[in-house]
């Protein structure tokens, strides 16, 4: 067979232009902002805290270029400050518009982003409805659903509509599961929860790859493990919880980013010692290529947290410590020899601090009476924090104990556990070694367990 020249070049020349598109080369995404009113303006990913200002350039326009590997949410803040979610896909042209009237969207996606605007979910109480009551999931329960009937109604693509719905829903399950502890930290009140409140963990799947793109999607899966711990729906293992959570998601790109991200938010926490465990106990569970592909920087990250606490891995001579009660009494390491030590640093400016004491509380209470010691460590310094930090525990009772570290957080002992953020728990074994510098909090039940198992050792 005779090939003509023109035709097998033509063909090449559309093979590598596939080849080309396969390996990622799409067009810049880029967002235009057009305002007639007065007021600054913000755009940011949607899951990123903080406000990013949107500036002129030197010709006085206002546009920003992304590069976009697959569909996702940002976030655009009014003059008004008020919030508006933008869906966004790599190669996209979006306007969004704001005048006198309010805002409007222009170019790609204006339908589905009009749909967003006017289809916003907030879990909100009616008068006389508590927050998390029977009544008030009826209620918020009732309106998730309406919602994405309307977007099941709509019109828009398929593959919007799915990625959307599952964004109300996760959306839902996070203020289900992070809504009550919120509360409880910054308006301290502690609300009552029905008996079925957690009952819609029992059925819940993560079975769908569109889950990664949803604002937040790490946080509320993680967040939804934890709760079927504390629930008894999840077998609670301190050394084995990652493999435990892996094999609980169907999805092949769901669970391969999902332990990806649980690695990468380990490490971010702090050194552990048993990371390496961790990692041979999950990568056969890791398959999706994207997720292979950040493995080698995670070990890396990995080899340098270890270099960087060498002094305080496990095994290593707990630093000694010598710190005061409220009444000016003196403690130091040797005055609970012979005894698991449990410390948690902390001061009292830190909310998640304060949520994490009834618990500690509660687990020296459980474990009282056993060799195992609980020992309150404030990095209060100066006289008004030290005497905020006084008016706070003078009245505790319970089984732990309630000490100030003198110098705070500019301490030697400080210093030598590497402390530059709390809550910091860390534990010490009987003979005054370090079992965890960066151990779980208390809140967590596996720190229970593996404090039950040291006891035992």
């Amino acid at each position: 067979m005779r090939w003509d020249f023109n035709l097998l070049f033509m063909l090449l020349v559309l093979a590598f232009a596939g080849t080309g598109c396969q390996n990622g080369n799409v067009p810049e995404t880029r967002v235009t902002f057009t305002k007639s009113v007065d007021g600054d303006i913000y755009f940011q990913p949607e899951e990123k805290s903080g406000y990013e200002k949107v500036m002129p350039d030197s010709l006085g326009n206002r546009v920003l270029k992304l590069d976009l590997k697959e569909p996702g949410y940002y976030r655009y803040v009014s003059t008004k400050q008020v919030f508006y979610p933008v869906y966004l896909t790599p190669g996209s042209r979006v306007e969004i518009v704001e005048d006198a009237d309010g805002v409007t969207f222009k170019g790609d996606h204006a339908a589905e982003n009009t749909f967003l605007a006017e289809n916003a979910f907030i879990g909100v109480s009616a008068d006389g409805v508590d927050s998390y009551s029977a009544e008030w999931l009826k209620m918020n329960g009732e309106g998730v659903e309406r919602v994405i009937g309307k977007l099941r109604e709509s019109g828009l693509p398929r593959e919007f509509v799915r990625q959307q719905e599952l964004k109300y829903r996760y959306g839902f399950y996070n203020q289900l599961l992070e809504g009550p502890a919120l509360m409880a930290m910054f308006m301290n009140k502690n609300v009552r929860l029905p008996d079925d409140y957690y009952d819609f963990l029992k059925d819940l799947k993560f079975d769908d790859p569109l889950i990664t793109r949803v604002p937040k999607w790490f946080q509320t899966m993680l967040a939804a493990f934890e709760r079927m711990e504390k629930e008894g729906m999840l077998e609670v293992s301190p050394d084995n919880f990652m493999e435990i959570y892996g094999k609980r998601i169907e999805d092949e790109k769901v669970r391969s980013l999902f332990l990806v991200n649980l690695l990468d938010f380990t490490l971010q926490k702090g050194y552990s010692d048993q990371f390496p465990n961790y990692m041979m106990s999950v990568r056969r569970l890791i398959t999706d290529s994207m997720a292979v592909a950040q493995l080698p920087v995670i070990e890396a990250r990995y080899q340098a947290a270890w270099e960087a606490n060498e002094a305080i891995l496990r095994g290593m001579p707990a630093p000694e410590f010598k710190a005061v009660d409220v009444k000016g009494k003196e403690y130091s390491s040797s005055d609970f020899k012979g005894k698991v030590q449990v410390l948690d640093f902390w001061f009292t400016g830190c909310v998640p601090c304060r949520a994490e004491m009834p618990y500690m509380e509660k687990l020296a209470d459980e474990l009282e009476g056993l060799p195992i010691v609980f020992v309150s460590m404030s990095l209060d310094t100066g006289n008004e924090l030290v005497g905020l930090w006084k008016q706070m525990v003078k009245d505790k009772k319970g089984a732990e104990y309630h000490l100030n570290v003198p110098d705070g957080f500019k301490s030697t002992l400080a210093k030598s556990y590497l402390i530059r953020a709390v809550p910091r728990i860390v534990i010490i074994d009987k003979e005054g070694k370090i079992v965890d510098a960066y151990a779980k909090r208390p809140s967590d039940p596996k720190l229970k367990m593996q404090l039950e198992q040291l006891i035992k050792e």
